[in-house]
């Protein structure tokens, strides 16, 4: 599947968000309640997929999802990690279709961490594509708010 038929899928899924479930975004709920919202309502929409939420396994033998990232020395360390949203085939890295985390716009911690997150888990667990998503959350919650970021890993367009 290419980037822009994603694209719409993720439009299509954030919209619905906004439309269906609204009242969870203006009162600010947490981020987890957030992405198993919108893991429910692309789940459909990605038949060829599973659509989890902070999956931390990967292949044959169930080992942790762990990629390695720059410390504050700029040194490579293992990391542990829980995407908050991932479209896969489970038991395998073959098919890692889709890696996204979410920040709600309340949220003042910046986005370089999630990027560079999401570069590393395209690169080493081979995600044809990263999706970081900025939602608009609070009392003026609103989808046109929504900032999107997309990354593309070394896999993309292969499947």
């Amino acid at each position: 599947m290419d980037r822009y038929k994603l694209d719409e899928i993720i439009s299509l899924c954030l919209q619905d968000l906004y439309n269906q479930d609204g009242q969870i975004l203006a009162q600010d709920v947490g981020e987890r309640a957030i992405c198993g919202r919108l893991a429910m309502l692309m789940d459909p929409r990605l038949p060829l997929y599973s659509v989890d939420i902070e999956y931390n396994r990967k292949g044959p033998g169930l080992e942790p999802k762990d990629i390695e990232m720059p410390d504050e020395n700029g040194d490579l360390t293992a990391h542990r990690v829980f995407p908050d949203i991932i479209v896969h085939e489970r038991g395998h890295n073959l098919r890692n279709l889709l890696v996204v985390e979410v920040k709600k716009s309340t949220n003042a911690v910046a986005d370089e961490h999630d990027l560079a997150k999401l570069h590393a888990l395209c690169g080493q667990l081979r995600y044809q594509y990263g999706l970081f998503l900025r939602l608009s959350t609070g009392p003026n919650s609103d989808l046109a708010g929504v900032q999107r970021q997309w990354v593309e890993g070394p896999a993309a367009g292969e499947f």
